[in-house]
């Protein structure tokens, strides 16, 4: 079958393309029929790659808790912790939420428009602590899930994971059912739920509908991950990226790290709605996965916007879109590229 560039496709032959040159088109069917996947480590990167960012983990838990990395272990025991917001504290991790093949199977489940909702370093030591089973829909009073996933999730799993290593374990299946597991389920999946068998530097992918949980760690060391949530652009993100996003970082970086910083999404709005000015200085269209070129000057942070001034030709234009009366909104600014605004409603 020849895949074309569909119109009533959107972004999705691209991707497609990109995902099988990739030799992902397995890992899809996975996510699809079972609720997640595991990438070995060659797909992820090399093996130089997988020891820098667990040494990175190691260096920032050591720095927030005052503590020397070869004193972990000991500070660990019978105990974890998820250490929030780290994507600013190494560049690596910069580089590791654009990872092709993650981002390529997140962007299946969450759209290609998605954007960072959370990076995250876990360690855990030996002992009892485990996570429950769960999912990771966050629409608590929703009680039913939407047939598409909001968010989806990476584990790069920086050290060995098996169920005596206390790694995840999932439920597979259980992203067709559409609902939290109730606390009777909870009890039972808790003990009957598949654990992942993954050597370090392998990814584990998921979406938000799928049931899924941690065993206890019964062998000594520490279990090392970093873990990356990303979601549909229409939600709040559970980190602050788009407030913190410099300058630097968007430059260093390709085009699709300002995306998933959703820096020039139009939400939230002011008294004139969408701010078209903003939205037409982001990038456009698909952005491919192979793209490592710096953004550099191509982008800037946030642009201002004055949420409490009521522009009267952007409302005249707003109001004649309404009548059905089709406008180039892009027209009423200045200096932009003559990109198709057109809305007739």
């Amino acid at each position: 079958m020849q895949i074309e560039d569909w119109p009533s496709a959107k972004t999705t032959p691209a991707l497609y393309r990109e995902l099988k040159e990739l030799d992902l088109l397995e890992h899809i069917a996975e996510l699809e029929a079972f609720g997640y996947t595991v990438l070995p480590p060659d797909t992820v990167g090399p093996p130089e790659q997988h020891e820098a960012v667990k040494q990175a983990v190691l260096s920032l838990v050591s720095k927030r808790k005052g503590c020397a990395p070869e004193d972990l272990e000991a500070l660990f025991s019978e105990s974890q912790e998820l250490f929030r917001f780290v994507l600013w504290d190494n560049p690596i991790f910069e580089k590791l939420v654009l990872n092709p093949a993650a981002l390529g199977l997140i962007q299946w489940m969450g759209g290609t428009d998605c954007i960072l909702s959370l990076c995250n370093a876990w360690i855990k030591g030996k002992g009892s602590a485990r996570t429950s089973v769960h999912a990771d829909w966050a629409q608590f009073d929703m009680p039913s899930m939407a047939v598409e996933t909001y968010g989806a999730n990476f584990n790069y799993v920086l050290t060995d994971y098996s169920k005596e290593d206390g790694g995840l374990a999932f439920v597979p299946g259980s992203h067709r059912w559409r609902r939290l597991p109730a606390i009777e389920e909870v009890e039972h999946w808790n003990e009957n739920a598949v654990a992942v068998e993954a050597n370090a530097g392998s990814m584990v992918i998921w979406g938000d509908h799928t049931w899924h949980g941690s065993y206890p760690k019964n062998t000594e060391g520490l279990r090392i991950m970093v873990l990356g949530m990303y979601n549909r652009a229409h939600m709040q993100t559970q980190e602050a990226y788009k407030e913190t996003a410099t300058a630097e970082a968007l430059a260093r970086n390709p085009l699709r790290f300002t995306r998933l910083m959703n820096t020039y999404h139009a939400f939230p709005w002011g008294k004139n709605g969408a701010d078209y000015k903003r939205i037409m200085k982001g990038p456009q269209g698909y952005l491919s996965l192979f793209d490592t070129q710096p953004s550099g000057d191509r982008v800037r942070e946030r642009p201002e916007y004055d949420y409490h001034t009521y522009d009267q030709s952007v409302g005249e234009a707003v109001k004649a879109s309404m009548s059905g009366k089709p406008v180039n909104f892009i027209d009423h600014y200045k200096g932009r590229p003559g990109r198709a605004g057109t809305r007739k409603s």
